[in-house]
């Protein structure tokens, strides 16, 4: 049952035989536990991290009152715990109620936001097809009790807004959290990028661009500049080619690191013109494969169970 985390069942059933426990227990028992988490929500935490660690003992009672019963996980390929049904219900209120209702988009988020892991209990994301299968074998049915069921305590408990729009038949909604004001707090570790960029060798990359003709206008940006964005980008998990920009504009600093010296950071049309002009990245990329696999290997405070941009984030 869904308590055995908290107090072993058995002795929880005892307690309310003897009277020693008068019900509705859950529900005092969650309003404690919301209460707990509130003082224990690290500062780091945006509004969107706050809601899913208040929201976890709220998810917990809804399925106590429909007698849930969990099913063994079994360990994923690399022998890992299956994930819970609490944390993937909450990545489904979330998907559904603040970005997107596209499981492979949500996966791409979940990984880019440590502090919505964290709230998650998770370290990495679930895939998208696992998210899939689970919506698919509990049924239609199952979400559409539960989530009516969830909403009115998320309500009650002031989670959710009285002006918000809520979940029905566990359609996709439209939430107040801005999920893109959220996703503006990211902050990249400096020193680490600098190491980086120090250390992996980006000219075999380079030499496999054809040089210019010399005709037309002169390139503004260095090809090294360019590539070195690409791997910015990409590295620390920028959900877009504008943010990952919008970043090195507000931080020059940043933007030195990665080739942008003198403060003038492209614009996405300019990124987009160059790319167009040399081979794929895919393609220009597979040289740089060992250096930058030899890079993180050689990282003491690198795991690899989680996304390679958790290494250039601050927290």
């Amino acid at each position: 049952m869904i308590y055995q985390e908290y107090l072993p069942f058995e002795s929880l059933l005892q307690q309310v035989e003897k009277k020693e426990i008068k019900l509705p227990f859950p529900l005092e028992y969650t309003i404690e536990k919301i209460e707990k988490i509130k003082k224990k929500i690290p500062k780091s935490y945006d509004n969107i991290a706050r809601i899913l660690a208040l929201s976890r003992p709220v998810v917990e009672l809804v399925l106590f009152k429909m007698d849930y019963q969990e099913l063994e996980r079994a360990p994923n390929s690399r022998g890992r715990p299956g994930i819970s049904t609490i944390s993937l219900i909450l990545i489904h209120l979330m998907s559904q109620t603040m970005i997107s209702d596209s499981y492979r988009q949500v996966e791409r988020i979940l990984n880019a936001h440590p502090t919505w892991l964290k709230a998650l209990d998770l370290k990495k994301a679930p895939s998208h097809t696992t998210m899939s299968k689970f919506r698919k074998d509990r049924g239609v049915d199952f979400f559409d009790s539960y989530f009516h069921q969830l909403t009115e305590l998320l309500f009650a408990f002031g989670l959710i807004k009285e002006n918000d729009d809520v979940i029905v038949d566990s359609a996709p909604i439209e939430a107040s959290q801005n999920f893109a004001r959220s996703n503006s707090g990211i902050k990249i570790n400096e020193a680490k990028l600098q190491e980086f960029f120090n250390t992996v060798d980006f000219t075999p990359a380079v030499n496999l661009i054809a040089p210019a003709c010399g005709r037309g206008r002169k390139r503004k940006y260095s090809n090294e500049a360019i590539l070195k964005f690409i791997a910015f980008e990409k590295l620390c998990g920028f959900l877009s080619r504008n943010q990952a920009l919008t970043y090195l504009k507000k931080h020059p600093s940043a933007a030195k690191i990665v080739g942008f010296s003198n403060g003038d950071v492209p614009s996405t049309p300019s990124i987009n013109n160059y790319l167009k002009r040399i081979p794929p990245i895919p393609w220009l990329m597979r040289v740089m494969v060992d250096s930058i696999t030899e890079f993180f290997e050689s990282q003491a405070n690198y795991d690899d169970h989680d996304p390679l941009s958790f290494f250039f984030r601050s927290f």
